[in-house]
């Protein structure tokens, strides 16, 4: 069975410009294997929730 580690970052956006970065973070994070697995707007920004898959494996029976 497939294992994943999981991570959230948040972004606070308050100009146009503040897209560059997220976006620059995420296409970051997409090279070192992270994934989207959703995005939530807020008052104040975006918290984006990331997983990878990670090397190891369970079986299942554990």
């Amino acid at each position: 069975m497939k294992t994943f580690e999981y991570d959230i970052l948040f972004f606070q956006v308050k100009k146009q410009r503040d897209y560059g970065e997220m976006r620059r973070v995420l296409n970051e994070r997409g090279a070192e294997g992270w994934e989207v697995i959703t995005a939530e707007a807020g008052d104040y920004g975006y918290t984006t929730f990331l997983k990878r898959e990670t090397g190891a494996t369970k079986g299942a029976s554990e």
